[in-house]
């Protein structure tokens, strides 16, 4: 049997109805942010880097951000926690038509469900603690802003004819708890 046939015969499989019940066979899980309705906190933070013009600077406003998210994510992650309910996670969940996985996945750590809505960094950070133990929690932040500006540095080479400056750069970020849903 070839391939081509071997997959279009699993999925038709998954679609037959009766013993085998009606499920997709593309079944998938989601990181849905929580609203401020749901649980009303999020977490704001800095990050920032710098170097010297040139060479260095290009990766100088990727890690700003980076550093932002990560740290937005990790201000919010306890609280998170700590305090989303199984009712909370059952709510946000139905609010988009899936219901809260309660089951394990190693694999969320080094690649999280995709973000229902959008952000710009989820990030996994495991099940929850006492009442909140069965609800598998990610964080998930959002870009405010980065600004930039350069200043003059001696240390910094300047093999160009220019004064030396260095580039420095500040982002924000704001992160909120998401749910990890998965269709019914």
């Amino acid at each position: 049997m070839k391939v081509g046939s071997l997959a279009l015969a699993t999925v038709a499989l998954y679609a037959l109805p009766g013993p085998y019940g009606i499920r997709s066979a593309f079944a998938a899980d989601f990181c849905i942010e929580l609203t401020a309705t749901e649980f009303n906190r999020r977490a704001e933070r800095r990050g920032d880097d710098n170097a010297c013009a040139g060479s260095h600077s290009s990766n100088t406003k990727a890690n700003a951000r980076d550093r932002a998210r990560n740290n937005a994510n990790n201000a919010i992650a306890p609280q998170c926690l700590d305090n989303v309910s199984p009712g909370i996670a059952q709510r946000a969940c139905s609010r988009v038509d899936l219901v809260a996985n309660t089951s394990a996945n190693s694999s969320w750590a080094d690649s999280p469900p995709a973000p229902k809505p959008s952000a710009d960094k989820v990030k996994y950070i495991g099940h929850g603690t006492g009442s909140a133990a069965s609800v598998n929690l990610c964080v998930m932040a959002h870009d405010i802003r980065l600004r930039t500006h350069n200043v003059v540095d001696g240390h910094c080479p300047h093999n160009r004819g220019l004064l030396p400056h260095r580039t420095f750069a500040i982002a924000r970020a704001w992160a909120r708890c998401a749910v990890i849903c998965r269709t019914p």
